[in-house]
């Protein structure tokens, strides 16, 4: 059995800092360490310093927005128009994205219906029942800040279409899930983005590699022919897919009815031909002096002095982006090496709607 331990916060506080809380408006004194973003069911949004137990800053009030994503210090979120916009939740730079609608090249087609339902049409099919509330997203936003992707989808069985755009881009480029004669390649279970590669992890849990840097209306697949196997022996229990620094993938488990539980993967290269193996991966105790974040499906360099602890996963939630059957919360960080784990009693408090890591940038 694993051992849990508790977080030593150094003062207890309740949902009544976070209302009215009028912090300095400059840089927060976490400084590369991770944090917490915090977001109430009343809109609220504040940033929370894991390291000293408290508060850091409110981040403002975004009432009637859903937040799908974050990166750096920038968050993914949808209004109640229904339309896509990033936020810079230091500096409050906004950045309009286009109408989910705005589809090119046609080889589908989305239709708003009354205020927040959609319709998407192809040669095949017409999807129906589609509604703001199914729409997931990823974000990724490079150091300057002067470059980003945004991928959303409809989380909704059977819907066979992500779309992407680039800054500069007018419109999405639409990436099909359906492949006729590569079954293995079909279907959507988990995604990440990093840089302008997207890795998608299929329904049966082969992993395709999309470039998205090309010109606007494009992407190149560079899966290659044998595409990665993520696929263990716990098949009930939630995963997910994590890339590290230098691009090798994990896959990340943990057991929904106790989540003092975590497993770690990585490809077995001895294995030949993982068309042939129901089972290609290898279990790690290590991320090799890395942390996972496992809300943005990343490593990071572990730096004990920022408080980056090394083979450690920072957690807030299982299924993202997809959540047909969302997890609860569940804000925590375990140590892979000593099958450990750090919980924050305190957040239970608050009346959070969701909470995210992130990692502040300069």
């Amino acid at each position: 059995m694993t051992k849990v331990s508790s977080s030593s916060l150094k003062r207890p506080w309740s949902s009544s800092d976070l209302q009215g809380y009028n912090g300095p408006r400059s840089r927060p004194q976490i400084r590369g360490s991770p944090g917490l973003m915090l977001f109430q069911k009343d809109g609220s949004y504040a940033l929370y310093n894991p390291k000293e137990g408290k508060i850091e800053r409110n981040l403002g009030d975004f009432s009637g927005s859903r937040l799908l994503a974050n990166s750096g210090n920038c968050v993914l979120l949808l209004d109640s128009g229904s339309n896509l916009y990033i936020k810079d939740v230091f500096s409050e730079k906004t950045i309009s994205l286009p109408s989910l609608d705005s589809i090119m090249p046609c080889t589908s087609s989305v239709k708003r219906v009354e205020d927040r339902g959609f319709i998407r049409k192809d040669s095949d099919c017409t999807f129906t029942g589609l509604t703001c509330d199914d729409v997931r997203g990823l974000l990724w936003v490079s150091e300057s800040g002067k470059e980003y992707v945004v991928v959303w989808f409809f989380d909704r069985p059977g819907h066979p279409y992500i779309s992407f755009c680039r800054k500069g881009d007018t419109h999405y480029t639409d990436i099909s899930l359906f492949f006729r004669d590569s079954h293995w390649l079909d279907g959507l279970s988990f995604m990440v983005v990093k840089g302008y590669r997207l890795y998608i992890s299929t329904n049966r849990r082969y992993v395709r590699i999309l470039d998205l840097s090309g010109e606007q209306g494009t992407f190149k697949d560079i899966t290659g022919f044998k595409p990665f196997s993520m696929l263990s022996d716990h098949d009930l229990w939630d995963s997910s897919i994590a890339v590290t620094t230098s691009g090798e993938l994990l896959l990340v488990e943990s057991d929904p009815c106790d989540r003092s539980c975590f497993r770690v993967y990585k490809n077995n290269p001895d294995i030949q031909d993982p068309f042939s193996s129901s089972y290609s991966l290898l279990d790690v105790d290590s991320l090799g002096g890395e942390a996972l974040l496992l809300d943005l499906g990343i490593t990071v360099p572990a730096n004990p002095t920022l408080g980056i602890e090394p083979d450690s996963i920072y957690f807030t939630r299982h299924c993202r982006p997809c959540q047909c059957t969302p997890r609860d919360l569940d804000i925590c960080v375990f140590n892979l090496a000593t099958k450990t784990l750090q919980r924050f009693p305190h957040l239970s408090d608050m009346n959070l709607m969701d909470a995210r890591w992130f990692l502040p940038r300069n």
